[in-house]
């Protein structure tokens, strides 16, 4: 069951979206600080926030999201280093990406569900770019969004979705949603397992790491057999223009005049592409826009 925004007066629609953007900001800063703890070893359970460089321990006026950052002109209120601006801009995307869902999917646990997944998807992308590695509990943590919110989803009634391909044998409710989420996390996540050891085999170096085909198991869950197989085009796709983009920055002749000790910027060169960001940016654009343009293009053949 859900509600959509056109359903409610325009007062509580902006009451709503206003909700998702303050949720999603405050949400972007705990997963700011989250990666940034799990990269450098700190628990993400104990200890307050504070300040990367000093180290001193941050007061309220520092952990607004988005205004902080601006009211203090991007720097550390005590030690005036630079704060990177990473932190606004993860969340005012991740801000902006709740406000979408809700627009999408209106009130609902499916929204619940993406919401979260958008925050594991989140963690994930900074992680990968800072380590080159995506940690098992983020994957064990969309599991269980999926399996604690697959219960409550249904089939749409109208044009594609999770389930749609069984909801002629099983019906609209969860039952064809659950099945499409197997079916397309095993095809997906183990097909492209099962591709990159053979691939591996053959070519003697390593094409995908193992945080990358966890992950697409996951988003397959949630985006069924269709969702799984155009998230995976998409994001080999992004795949491409974010290596492309990497391989530019990483070329440039300032990067080449910058030497460092003992080779590190060499190393830093020939380390293996993150592909979870990429995945991650690929899964919320199919759930946004991904069912629309599926049906579209099946539209074609009717």
């Amino acid at each position: 069951m859900s509600l959509t925004l056109s359903e409610l007066d325009p007062a509580a629609a902006a009451y709503l979206i206003v909700v998702a953007a303050v949720l999603g900001a405050c949400l972007g800063s705990f997963m700011n600080c989250l990666a940034w703890r799990s990269v450098n070893g700190e628990s993400i359970m104990r200890g307050r926030s504070h300040c990367t460089e000093c180290g001193h321990t941050l007061g309220i006026i520092d952990l607004i999201p988005v205004f902080s950052w601006l009211l203090c002109k991007g720097r550390c209120r005590y030690c005036k280093k630079r704060v990177s601006a990473r932190y606004i801009v993860v969340e005012i995307v991740l801000a902006l990406v709740f406000v979408l869902i809700v627009i999408v999917y209106g009130i609902s646990i499916q929204s619940l569900a993406y919401a979260a997944l958008a925050c594991v998807l989140c963690g994930v992308t900074l992680v990968d770019l800072d380590s080159y590695t995506i940690p098992n509990g983020f994957v064990i943590a969309g599991v269980v969004v999926w399996v604690l919110s697959v219960w409550f989803m249904q089939v749409p009634n109208v044009g594609f979705g999770p389930g749609t391909l069984f909801a002629g044998a099983l019906g609209y409710g969860f039952a064809a949603v659950l099945v499409d989420g197997l079916v397309g996390a095993f095809a997906v996540g183990g097909g492209l397992l099962l591709f990159s050891l053979l691939f591996d085999k053959l070519t003697g170096r390593q094409s995908l790491g193992g945080g990358d085909v966890k992950l697409l198991f996951v988003v397959g869950l949630f985006l069924g057999l269709l969702g799984g197989l155009l998230n995976l085009l998409l994001s080999c796709v992004l795949g491409l223009v974010f290596a492309f983009v990497q391989a530019f920055l990483r070329h440039r002749p300032s990067d080449q005049e910058q030497g460092s000790e003992g080779g590190t910027k060499e190393s830093i060169r020939t380390r293996a592409f993150p592909f979870g960001p990429a995945i991650s940016v690929a899964t919320m654009v199919t759930l946004l826009v991904g069912w629309p343009m599926l049906t579209w293009y099946f539209e074609l053949f009717i």
